[in-house]
C-alpha cells in the first residue's frame, strides 16, 4: 500500500481542524475516521501541533472533512456557526457550492440544491431521518438554532449506506459527542441583543430582541461517560412591509378602450370577430407585518463507553418555534371584475404587452348611485371590496428528534444498533378580521360607502402607484366611518411522525482492494396527518353589497322564491381603546395612514361577550374541511450492502465505494371520497349537527420496490489533487400531501352515446418516487505552501420522470380499489368507468446538469498585518431540459418555466481577516438568480417568478482573553427586497422588505 507524507498544509487541516474546544470538537475525530487506515496512519505521525484560530480555523475545518471524505460533500464547521453565528443553520448552508436557501419571513428556512427545491432534501439529525414540523417533506431549517448544532454536512453524492431520499442532496447535522471534548468540563455562553431598523413602524414588533445560549459538556467516571447539555433562545421581532398583486386574469374586457391591435386570446388562438380579451388585475394589498419570533431549544446526549468493544450513546434535540405574523393594512378585491361586466367604474386603462393586451393599471371607481344588497334581494352586486384587513398569520410548530445507538465490536466486525423518533407539529391560526368604510359608522343603519376611487398603477418590479381618493383616504383612519364587519378563522394542524430502527454491520478486511465490508437493514415507519377548520361570522368579503341596513350574511335559498335568512348581523363600531392609527412605514410609507386593532380585544366585545361561539369546527356548508383533512403513513424496509474500496495504484491511491440499497416501501393514504351514489356513504355529523352521507372513508394506497447501486471513488494523485468521481441511482418519495386521497365525480361528459363517470383530484396515493441517475466529476487541488484550495465540480442527473397533473384516459378504477357509481345520482342514467384526473408519474425525463467552482485562499505569505486576509467563494451554474408548467394568469394558458427551486447562477464570497488570533471579521455576499417559488396571497399558494437577489452580511469578533469574547454582525445590509412577478415582470407579484437586523454580544466559554 502507497502511503504519503503529509505536507504543511495537510498537517494544518488535521491538526487544526482537532484543535478546537467546546462543541466544536465533538466532530472531527468520528469524520477523519472515515478516510483509508492507511492514509491516516501516515499523515498522523511526527505531526508538529500547529494552532489555528479565527474564522480561518473553521475553513480548515471544513476543507479537512471534504478532502477526507468518501462522497462528495460539503461542510459548515462549528466555529463557522458559533463563534460568528447566523440566526439559523439555514444561512451558514446557503453559503456552500451550489446551495441556495428561501427566505420566509426575511430569514433562510427551505434549502435548494443544485436547482432542486426542498422536497427533494433529505435532512438527517446525528445520521437519523428528520421530519418537517409543515409543509411536506421539506424540512424547515430555521427551526435549528446554529447555537446547538455542531457540524453541517451536504452530501451530494449518495452510497449504499445512505438513507434514500436526497435527490437534491442529504443534509446531515450533527450534535456533540462530549467524550471527544478535550477538558473534563467545558462551559459556553452566548448572550447577544438585538435591533431592527425598521420594527419601530409595526405597531406589533418591538424593535429590540435577544438571543441566549448555554450548553455544557463534561466528562466522567475515567473518561467513560461524557454527558452534554445545550439550550437556546431567541427573541427577534418579525416583521416586513409588503405589497402583494394576486394573480391576474384573463378575459374579455367590455370597455370603451384602444383599438384591437391583436387577434389573440391569453391562450394564444384566435377568436372569433377579432374580439380582443386582456390581462387585469384582479386583488391586490399593503400590509405591515409585525409579531415576535420565539424559538426555545435544547440538546441533550450522553455516551457511555465502558470499555473499548462497547459504546452505547442517546441524544434528544427538541425546538419550540412560534412565528408571530400580524398583518395589518388595505385590501382592493373584485378588480378582475371588469371582465364580468362589474357595475363600478373603470377609466383610464393603462396598457402593457407585446400586444397592448395587459392592463396594468387604470381608474376604479365605486357606484355613488348603487344600493346593491345581498342576492336574492332586489338589486345587483358591486364586486370591487374596499376594506381593512387584520389577519393573524402565527404559526406554532414544534420539532423533537430522539435516538440511541448500541455499537459494539468483536475483533474485525462492528455492529451498531439504531432506534429513532422523529416528530414534527405546527398550528397555523390563519384568522382575519374585516373593517369596511362607511358612510356614517355611527346610523342607525350605517351604510357601506360606494362612492370611492383608486387609482392603481402597476410599476414592474418597483412600488407601485396606489391613490385612494382624499375623503376615503382619509376615511381608513376614522373610527366614526370604519366599521368591523367580519371575523374569519381557517387554522390548520398538521403533524408528522417517522420511527426508525436499523441494525448495521462493519467487517474490517486486511484486503488488497477492499477495506472493509459494510451491510444493514432498516425498518422506518411515517406518517403525515393534516386537519382543517373553519369560522366565519359577518360577511364574507362582499360586503360592499350591503347599503340597506339588512347585514345577511348567508341565506337558505331551499326555494328560491322565499329566502330564508340564515344568519344576520350588525357590523360593530369601534370604541375607544379599540384602534390605533398606524401606516406601514419604510419605503411605503406615502400610501397614508389607517386603523389597526387587536383581534381578540374586537371578537370579545362584538362576539364572546354576546354569547355567540368563536371556535372552529368542521362545516358541511364547506366540505372541504372534511375533504382535505387526510392521514398518509408510509412504510419502508431497507436493506444494503457496500463494499469500502482501498487500492495502491503505483504513486497513487485509489478509495471510496461500491454498493447498493433495496427498498421495499408501502404507501397507504385514509380519507373521504365522494360516494357512488348520495345518501349510500358513511353519514358523518359536522361540528354543528347537519349530518351528511355522501361521502365514503377510503383508504388507498400502493407497494413497490426499488433498487439502487451506487458507487463513489476517489484517486490521491499526489499530496495535493485528487479526482473524484461517483455514480448513483437515486430517489426522492413523492410530498406527503400530494399522496392524499380525495376526489369528486363528474358525469357529464358523454362520447359516441356514452356517459361516463370521470374522477377528478388533485392529489393520488399512487404516487410513485421522484427518480434520477446522477454522475459527479470533481477535481480537488489544496493548497501545499498556504492554506486554501480549488475545486472544480460537474454534475449531471438523468431524471427518469417527474409528478405531474394531468388526466389518465381509461383508468383502471377496480384495479386501484376505487369504487366507481353505476349510475348518475341525479338522472339515474347509467354511468361507465371514465377518466382520472389526478397527480400521476409522467414518462417525460430530462437532465439537469451543472458545474460548481469554489476557491479558498489565506494571506498568509504576505507581510504584518496583512498575513490575516483570507477569501472564500464559490460559483455554480445549474440547467436543466426538464420544464414545469403553471399558469401565470387565471384563464390563460400553461406556460413552460424552469423547475420550481431552480437557479442557473448561484454564488457566495467572503472576505475574512483575522489579527493575532484576537480580532476576527468578515463580509459575505451570497446571490441567487431569478427562479420559480410559491408566493402566498389571500391565503392561497400561487407560483411565480422571484427576482434575482443578493443578500449581505457582516460580522466580526473580539477576544478579550482566555474566557470572553465579543461578538457583532448585521444580517441584510442592503435591506434587500424580495420581488415576485407572474410570468412577465410587469405582472408585478410580492414587493417585501424585511429591515437590516443587528447584533451585538459576549461568548463566554469557561
Amino acid at each position: 500500500m502507497k502511503t504519503f507524507k503529509p505536507s504543511a498544509l495537510t498537517a494544518a487541516l488535521l491538526v487544526g481542524g482537532m484543535q478546537l474546544s467546546g462543541f466544536s470538537s465533538l466532530v472531527m475525530a468520528q469524520e477523519v475516521a472515515q478516510a483509508p487506515a492507511q492514509e491516516q496512519e501516515a499523515e498522523t505521525a511526527d505531526i508538529e501541533v500547529i494552532q489555528i484560530k479565527g474564522f480561518r480555523r473553521s475553513l480548515i475545518e471544513s476543507l479537512n472533512v471534504k478532502r477526507f471524505a468518501d462522497t462528495v460533500v460539503e461542510v459548515v464547521s462549528a466555529d463557522d456557526m458559533g463563534a460568528l453565528p447566523d440566526v439559523s443553520i439555514a444561512d451558514s448552508i446557503s453559503r456552500l457550492p451550489g446551495v441556495t436557501s428561501v427566505r420566509t419571513g426575511g430569514q433562510s428556512s427551505e434549502l435548494n440544491i443544485r436547482g432542486l427545491s426542498g422536497n427533494f432534501v433529505f435532512a438527517t439529525l446525528n445520521g437519523r431521518e428528520q421530519v418537517s414540523n409543515q409543509g411536506g417533506r421539506s424540512v424547515q431549517f430555521d427551526q435549528y438554532p446554529s447555537e446547538l448544532i455542531n457540524s453541517v454536512q451536504v452530501f451530494k453524492s449518495q452510497k449504499a449506506s445512505l438513507i434514500e431520499g436526497g435527490v437534491a442532496g442529504t443534509v446531515e447535522l450533527k450534535t456533540a459527542n462530549p467524550l471527544l471534548n478535550e477538558k473534563d468540563h467545558t462551559f459556553n455562553a452566548q448572550v447577544r441583543g438585538s435591533y431592527n431598523d425598521t420594527a419601530s413602524e409595526h405597531p406589533e414588533a418591538d424593535e429590540f430582541g435577544s438571543r441566549l445560549s448555554f450548553s455544557y459538556q463534561g466528562k466522567f467516571l475515567d473518561n467513560t461517560l461524557g454527558l452534554g447539555l445545550g439550550y437556546a433562545r431567541l427573541d427577534q421581532p418579525n416583521i416586513s412591509t409588503q405589497f402583494v398583486n394576486s394573480q391576474p386574469r384573463c378575459g374579455l374586457l367590455p370597455y370603451d378602450g384602444p383599438a384591437v391591435t391583436s387577434d389573440a386570446d391569453c391562450d394564444g388562438n384566435a377568436v372569433e370577430g377579432g374580439a380582443k380579451r386582456y390581462i387585469v388585475p384582479t386583488s391586490f394589498n399593503l400590509n405591515a407585518r409585525g409579531g415576535k419570533e420565539l424559538r426555545d431549544g435544547y440538546v441533550g446526549t450522553f455516551t457511555f463507553a465502558p470499555t473499548q468493544t462497547l459504546t452505547w450513546s442517546g441524544d434528544a434535540f427538541y425546538s419550540k418555534f412560534d412565528s408571530e405574523r400580524k398583518d395589518r393594512g388595505i385590501f382592493f378585491d373584485g378588480l378582475g371584475a371588469v371582465i364580468d361586466g362589474a357595475l363600478f367604474g373603470f377609466t383610464n386603462p393603462v396598457l402593457s404587452g407585446a400586444n397592448n393586451d395587459v392592463i396594468v393599471g387604470g381608474v376604479y371607481n365605486g357606484n355613488p348611485s348603487g344600493n346593491a344588497i345581498q342576492a336574492p334581494l332586489p338589486g345587483g352586486r358591486i364586486p370591487m371590496g374596499f376594506q381593512l384587513t387584520s389577519d393573524d398569520r402565527t404559526v406554532n410548530s414544534e420539532v423533537l428528534s430522539i435516538g440511541t445507538n448500541l455499537e459494539l465490536l468483536f475483533d474485525d466486525l462492528t455492529v451498531s444498533f439504531d432506534v429513532s423518533h422523529s416528530e414534527g407539529k405546527s398550528v397555523y391560526l390563519d384568522s382575519v378580521l374585516r373593517m369596511a368604510l362607511f358612510d356614517d359608522a355611527t346610523a342607525a343603519f350605517p351604510l357601506a360607502t360606494n362612492d370611492y376611487s383608486v387609482q392603481y398603477e402597476l410599476n414592474g418590479l418597483n412600488l407601485p402607484t396606489i391613490d385612494i381618493d382624499a375623503a376615503s383616504r382619509a376615511g381608513l383612519s376614522d373610527p366614526n366611518r370604519m366599521m368591523v364587519t367580519a371575523l374569519e378563522k381557517y387554522p390548520n394542524r398538521e403533524k408528522n411522525e417517522a420511527t426508525s430502527v436499523k441494525l448495521d454491520f462493519n467487517y474490517a478486511i486486511d484486503g488488497e482492494y477492499i477495506s472493509s465490508i459494510e451491510a444493514g437493514v432498516r425498518w422506518a415507519e411515517r406518517t403525515h396527518d393534516f386537519d382543517r377548520k373553519m369560522y366565519r361570522y359577518g360577511t364574507d368579503g362582499d360586503f360592499l353589497d350591503r347599503r340597506n341596513g339588512k347585514w345577511v350574511s348567508s341565506w337558505d335559498l331551499t326555494d328560491p322564491d322565499n329566502p330564508v335568512i340564515r344568519q344576520a348581523f350588525r357590523p360593530y363600531q369601534l370604541q375607544a381603546g379599540d384602534y390605533r392609527v398606524m401606516n406601514i412605514g419604510g419605503k411605503m410609507a406615502h400610501y397614508g395612514d389607517f386603523l389597526a386593532v387587536n383581534n381578540q380585544q374586537i371578537e370579545n366585545a362584538w362576539l364572546l361577550a354576546n354569547g355567540v361561539d368563536t371556535a372552529a369546527g368542521k362545516s358541511w356548508d364547506n366540505a372541504w374541511t372534511f375533504l382535505e383533512s387526510n392521514v398518509v403513513t408510509e412504510t419502508t424496509f431497507a436493506g444494503y450492502l457496500q463494499a469500502n474500496i482501498d487500492v495502491a495504484l503505483g504513486d497513487m491511491h485509489l478509495y471510496g465505494n461500491i454498493g447498493a440499497r433495496v427498498i421495499r416501501s408501502e404507501q397507504r393514504s385514509t380519507g373521504l371520497q365522494a360516494s357512488p351514489e348520495p345518501g349510500t356513504g358513511d353519514c358523518i355529523t359536522d361540528a354543528y349537527g347537519v349530518e351528511n352521507c355522501n361521502y365514503d372513508a377510503v383508504e388507498q394506497g400502493i407497494e413497490y420496490t426499488d433498487f439502487l447501486p451506487s458507487f463513489n471513488l476517489n484517486l490521491k494523485m499526489t499530496d495535493e489533487d485528487q479526482l473524484r468521481f461517483s455514480a448513483a441511482r437515486v430517489m426522492a418519495r413523492p410530498e406527503m400531501p400530494d399522496m392524499r386521497v380525495g376526489g369528486s365525480w363528474d358525469f357529464t361528459r358523454v362520447e359516441s352515446g356514452i356517459r361516463y363517470a370521470d374522477l377528478n383530484a388533485n392529489t393520488s396515493p399512487a404516487l410513485k418516487p421522484f427518480y434520477a441517475v446522477q454522475y459527479d466529476l470533481s477535481y480537488e487541488h489544496y493548497f501545499s505552501e498556504t492554506e486554501g484550495a480549488f475545486i472544480a465540480a460537474a454534475f449531471y442527473k438523468d431524471i427518469k420522470s417527474t409528478v405531474q397533473q394531468f388526466t389518465q384516459q381509461n383508468y383502471n378504477f377496480a384495479g386501484a380499489g376505487i369504487d366507481v357509481p353505476a349510475v348518475n345520482p341525479e338522472t339515474g342514467v347509467p354511468v361507465t368507468p371514465g377518466n382520472y384526473s389526478a397527480s400521476f408519474n409522467n414518462a417525460e425525463g430530462g437532465y439537469i446538469r451543472g458545474v460548481e467552482l469554489a476557491y479558498t485562499q489565506t494571506f498568509g505569505f504576505l507581510p504584518e498585518p496583512f498575513n490575516g486576509l483570507g477569501f472564500t467563494g464559490n460559483v455554480s451554474y445549474t440547467e436543466s431540459e426538464l420544464k414545469n408548467e403553471f399558469s401565470a394568469v387565471q384563464g390563460g394558458a400553461p406556460q413552460s418555466s424552469p423547475l420550481p427551486g431552480l437557479s442557473k447562477v448561484v454564488w457566495s464570497a467572503a472576505v475574512f481577516y483575522d489579527y493575532n488570533d484576537v480580532f476576527s471579521t468578515r463580509i459575505n455576499v451570497r446571490y441567487r438568480d431569478e427562479n420559480i417559488g410559491d408566493q402566498i396571497a389571500l391565503g392561497q399558494t400561487q407560483q411565480a417568478y422571484f427576482q434575482e437577489e443578493l443578500i449581505v452580511d457582516y460580522q466580526a469578533s473580539y477576544q478579550f482573553n482566555d474566557v470572553y469574547q465579543g461578538v457583532f454582525s448585521v444580517s441584510n445590509i442592503t435591506d434587500e427586497p424580495n420581488i415576485s412577478y407572474f410570468g412577465e415582470q410587469y405582472n408585478t407579484g410580492t414587493i417585501q422588505y424585511y429591515g437590516r437586523q443587528f447584533y451585538l454580544g459576549v461568548n463566554a466559554k469557561f
